[in-house]
């Protein structure tokens, strides 16, 4: 079962588990549909292997059927944690067609990080490979699911599909997205599906679809890797997965990283004789300086940037800053940003009064297209129209811009910031 807080955080139902409402507006429907339209497309391309939507759909159809059969519930947390795009993208599908809550965990945990991820979550289920299984010896959590036993496929494969399926809702949460704080403790962020579908959707609309393929090189459920994925899924391209560093065929294509290692991968390029040139490139997380956005305009003229500031290892923009190919970039200073689509940005006191332009404080935001509610952060806020703290300070311009300025003073534990 989930732990209280994740169950009092979660919406009560929506729709019953034999009459799905509006399939396609969950994340996991969108899919369906893709392949529904273009079973043979390819969905995922990792190196030499690849993965059809057709058959990730079928997969994840089975898996789902199994995670009923476990008894994991409406608003269940379950964790995804895999070495390979093809097993997290089937993995994700199967939790949320059983009308679970996804929770992302990176590849490369301490023994501390799982046993905190699994209290925050309550998750009680892990689906996982034998490279990451040993993670989750002494976390806590009763079930493992091995999405690389060809014995476990082989069983699944002779059972029907459970016509429940799907069980997902568009105000149903989709995800759970751990972070963790300075003083080692792990907090998360609800988000449903509407909020997901809302967000890319504003993405496509400001800068176009995903086109033929969107590229990362993080590893799976990394925040750039979740980001890249249902944009490219909602435009029925292909999630281009080269973890480890960029490789020719980048091409026309769209690249997706995170915000912190977009300088290495700079580095990587400048050493290139003719390094790859793709359509766009996306940073997601931290702020994005004008030292990066200068040396990028500098090794890619031509490629477009878009900075979406998404912190707290969340996903869903916050703001967003555009810079085009023959567009003068920034000196010096510290990053300027504007809202995202569907987002409220404010700068606020210790007190969580809302400061006036000019006035220092912690930038904060709610929305339609951010997280819901913060469970495992007692210091914040919580239940519908979650004010979300960003963890940095800033100072709103007259213009009505942010200035990001540093780290933000924060309010000590057990404290809550009022939203006044």
């Amino acid at each position: 079962m989930p732990s209280a807080e994740l169950r009092d955080s979660v919406r009560p139902g929506t729709r019953s588990p034999d009459h799905p409402a509006e399939p396609l507006r969950t994340l996991d429907g969108l899919f369906s549909r893709a392949a529904r339209r273009h079973p043979r497309a390819v969905a995922v391309r990792e190196g030499p292997y690849t993965l059809s939507y057709g058959k990730a759909d079928t997969l994840s159809a089975q898996l789902a059927t199994a995670l009923l059969g476990t008894e994991v519930q409406l608003g269940d947390p379950v964790v995804v944690h895999c070495a390979d795009h093809r097993q997290a993208l089937v993995a994700q599908l199967a939790v949320m067609k059983a009308g679970g809550v996804c929770v992302p965990v990176p590849r490369d945990l301490s023994p501390g990080q799982t046993r905190r991820i699994a209290a925050v979550s309550g998750a009680e289920t892990v689906l996982c490979g034998r490279a990451t299984r040993e993670a989750w010896d002494h976390a806590g959590c009763r079930r493992r699911l091995l999405l690389d036993d060809p014995e476990l496929w082989k069983r699944l494969g002779a059972r029907s599909v459970d016509r429940a399926l799907p069980r997902s809702a568009p105000a149903e949460p989709a995800y759970l997205l751990t972070a963790e704080d300075a003083g080692d403790r792990s907090s998360g962020h609800l988000v449903d599906h509407r909020a997901w579908h809302l967000a890319m959707a504003a993405r496509s609309e400001q800068i176009g679809p995903a086109g033929r393929a969107v590229a990362v090189s993080e590893h799976p459920v990394g925040p750039a890797a979740l980001s890249a994925m249902w944009w490219a899924f909602g435009s029925g391209s292909t999630l281009l997965a080269q973890p480890g560093g960029l490789v020719a065929g980048l091409d026309g294509t769209v690249a997706v990283f995170e915000s912190a290692e977009y300088t290495h991968v700079l580095d990587t390029l400048a050493r290139e004789l003719r390094p790859p040139r793709p359509r766009m490139v996306v940073l997601v997380g931290a702020p994005c300086g004008p030292e990066v956005v200068a040396r990028h305009v500098e090794i890619l003229p031509e490629t477009a940037l878009r900075a979406e500031f998404a912190p707290g290892g969340s996903v869903l923009p916050w703001a967003v800053s555009m810079y085009r190919s023959g567009q003068s970039t920034p000196i010096g200073g510290s990053p300027v940003v504007g809202a995202a689509p569907g987002v409220r940005l404010s700068v606020r006191g210790v007190l969580g009064e809302d400061l006036r332009a000019g006035q220092a404080g912690e930038v904060c935001a709610r929305g339609r297209t951010l997280p819901f509610d913060v469970i495992g952060d007692h210091s914040a806020p919580g239940g519908g129209g979650t004010l979300l703290r960003s963890g940095f300070s800033g100072r709103r311009n007259p213009d009505g811009g942010v200035e990001l300025t540093g780290p933000a003073r924060r309010t000590p534990p057990g404290e809550r910031l009022v939203d006044r």
